[in-house]
């Protein structure tokens, strides 16, 4: 691969390290131009009110903490296992339900994240891993008590971030998607300023961004946080470090 220099086999279309090269519709979604002047006014809005309310060098070292953030994906030690053996790429959601190793929830909850996930990628939802922002390496617990912290130079391409859950997002929006509320990934820190600036205080530091910017809740449904849609496949090669939460 000429982008990672990693082995590609010759019958793959893409490189599985990085999947480089490709077209990725998630990417191409975020980077229309409604899109990115609708999030370019949300960020002006949200920039304006902070600077009255005296929070302007609280948002300026906000937008700068989340230019450094990560992708982190929160799997099952299971998943991670199944990532160490030989030539394995983990599974997206979809893969490990046409796979047969996974089994729908009887809770609605399968059917509600299919409608949501159906609008934003179509087909292409079976080829989209689910990560966090975090400003640290930790994810959040109730998708899985592993973190995979992802390694940047090998999803940054293929990579874009949304305001939230996506699926409650979209529930709340009666399954339409309003213009602002995706970016790509080197403007991920316009979406998080959009978003939060507004629960940014005068007299908060660098210690309290990482709880503004991702907060466990008592369920997945309570996560507080900023999605990352990363296209394509995830082999060990692009994963930079793993980390096992402590269940309490």
């Amino acid at each position: 691969c000429e982008f990672c220099g990693l082995a590609v086999p010759l019958s793959e279309e893409r490189c599985p390290h990085c999947s480089k090269p490709g077209w990725y519709p998630n990417v191409r979604a975020a980077e229309q131009p409604e899109e990115r002047a609708a999030l370019a006014s949300r960020y002006g809005e949200a920039v304006a009110a902070a600077e009255e309310r005296g929070c302007g060098g609280v948002v300026r070292a906000f937008e700068s903490a989340v230019g450094a953030s990560r992708a982190v994906l929160a799997r099952s030690l299971v998943d991670v296992l199944y990532l160490l053996e030989p030539n394995r790429l983990l599974p997206t959601y979809y893969q490990k339900l046409d796979g047969g190793i996974q089994i729908p929830s009887t809770d609605g909850w399968h059917e509600r994240r299919g409608m949501a996930d159906e609008r934003l990628f179509g087909e292409g939802r079976k080829s989209v891993h689910f990560a966090a922002l975090s400003l640290e390496d930790s994810g959040l617990p109730s998708y899985g008590e592993c973190s995979l912290v992802l390694r940047e130079r090998m999803i940054e391409h293929r990579a874009s971030v949304f305001e939230g859950n996506s699926t409650l997002f979209l529930e709340s929006a009666s399954f339409q998607l309003p213009a602002g509320h995706r970016a790509v990934w080197p403007d991920r820190q316009k979406l998080c300023i959009a978003k939060l600036a507004k629960e940014l205080q005068p007299d908060f530091s660098g210690s309290d961004f990482q709880a503004i910017l991702l907060r466990g809740g008592p369920s997945s449904a309570d996560d507080e946080f900023v999605e990352v849609h990363v296209w394509g496949s995830i082999s060990p090669f692009a994963v930079e470090k793993a980390l096992l939460f402590r269940r309490r």
